[in-house]
């Protein structure tokens, strides 16, 4: 439906743009005349107007703070230990098991290497990383209290860029020179009664099917906005649960790129080396595996499409109210340019002529007055509540530099609104009866 109507919205927009250029080629005095009536009739005008520019500037500002909030919750979910393209061993996904002993993979440095050495992968990687993911029961003895936790070992150094949204509220991040080091999400921290330096002893399942115990002391404590999320993260050093797990596998590789737009080139290099070199490897793209943010996406593309609408709806009505009320009083105007030789066409055209005429002009300002509106918002930003199933608020900006389409729907929608609003009258005035308009009053 969205595609069909942009598809009509384009042609119509299209279309005028040949009217104009025709105009402008063939009849250059009919532009000057419709020209002449729009600034003559100034009050209506500026009414006629002020609903154009009011339209585009609340579709171009709602517009933008949607791609910002689809940009923020993009990036976000990216940086949440996601990536943008992950590598198992085959069967990983299929299976939905995590166990390392069975899918994991075995020579991450040297998969690590050729990947980072590949000469097309170079310049758009910006760092590949394993993760090892496992789950337990984690206790604070001090306290008594016990609870599951969901846990990853990441390389401390990758951790900073994968977690770089996360917010440390306690303590710090992960160190490399701290093996006994954890960082747990603030639920969990909550949970277990624990602050910076408690000691924390993690029970896990090896590879082997034993039971394997570590105790670590909470070098910090994070936030990362996901309530989910924080009540049962732990994360460590990769060596570290290596070493309680037994295993020098690793459960996944991620890759984050320089570029979220060109993670569907990067994934097409990476399987194909995959390929070339045999190995029993599967890739998934970051929008493949993110299925909370297609069901917001989504979401917000149908309020968005129905915002469209109904102020599509509601200009068109205004401005056609104001030219047909343009008609009826310029009814003795219309039956001299009929006496005078004009065809039907002729007049029709003219009106439509000063309706795509106020649209072009319409989208300009919405245009202008949208930019500086939301550079005015972008200052401070916009307080927002926070999203569901997050735990904490963010401040909404108007993002608008990076999406051309915006500019795009709001300049279509000024023009497309201010020409159909003319048809109608347009298709009045072609009909009126010279006789009867000369004896209107």
């Amino acid at each position: 439906m969205n595609h069909l109507l942009a598809w009509l919205a384009n042609l119509i927009a299209v279309y005028a743009l040949i009217l104009i250029g025709w105009t402008i080629v063939r009849r250059p005095t009919d532009l000057a005349y419709a020209f002449s009536n729009l600034f003559r009739q100034k009050r209506r005008s500026l009414v006629t107007l002020s609903s154009i520019v009011l339209g585009g500037v609340a579709i171009f500002l709602f517009g933008g703070f949607v791609d910002y909030s689809f940009w923020s919750l993009r990036e976000q979910t990216i940086r949440t230990n996601l990536g943008h393209v992950q590598i198992y061993k085959k069967g990983y996904l299929a299976s939905g098991e995590a166990t390392p002993l069975k899918y994991g993979i075995a020579d991450y440095e040297g998969i690590r290497r050729m990947l980072v050495e590949d000469p097309i992968l170079q310049p758009l990687i910006k760092t590949v990383t394993g993760q090892l993911a496992f789950s337990g029961i984690v206790s604070n003895y001090d306290s008594g209290v016990s609870t599951f936790y969901t846990a990853v070992g990441v390389e401390p150094e990758s951790s900073l860029l994968l977690g770089s949204l996360d917010r440390i509220v306690l303590g710090s991040d992960l160190s490399r020179v701290d093996d006994t080091g954890a960082t747990i999400g603030a639920g969990l921290a909550r949970g277990l009664a624990v602050s910076y330096d408690s000691q924390i002893d993690m029970l896990a399942i090896n590879p082997a099917g034993g039971q394997n115990a570590m105790s670590a002391h909470v070098r910090g404590v994070m936030e990362s906005g996901i309530k989910d999320y924080d009540d049962r993260v732990l994360k460590m050093p990769l060596k570290t649960a290596q070493t309680l797990l037994e295993t020098k596998e690793v459960s996944k590789i991620i890759v984050l790129l320089n570029e979220t737009d060109r993670t569907a080139q990067a994934q097409a290099r990476i399987e194909r080396v995959i390929e070339e070199r045999g190995l029993q490897l599967e890739t998934r793209p970051w929008s493949s595996l993110a299925v909370f943010y297609d069901q917001v996406v989504n979401l917000f593309n149908g309020i968005f499409f129905f915002i469209k609408t109904i102020v599509s709806t509601i200009v068109v009505f205004m401005i056609s109210n104001t030219m047909m009320m343009n008609v009826l009083e310029r009814t003795r105007e219309i039956g001299t340019l009929r006496a005078i030789g004009l065809t039907e066409r002729e007049v029709s055209r003219l009106f439509l002529l000063e309706g795509v005429i106020m649209g072009f002009v319409g989208a300009v300002l919405s245009i202008a007055v949208g930019i500086a509106l939301a550079e005015l918002i972008n200052i401070n930003g916009v307080p927002m509540p926070p999203s569901p199933g997050y735990s904490r608020g963010y401040l909404a900006f108007i993002r608008w530099t990076d999406d051309w389409s915006l500019f795009w729907f709001s300049s279509v929608l000024a023009i497309v609104t201010a020409f159909a609003a003319s048809i109608l009258p347009a298709r009045r005035a072609s009909k009126l009866v010279i006789a009867q308009a000369f004896r209107h009053s």
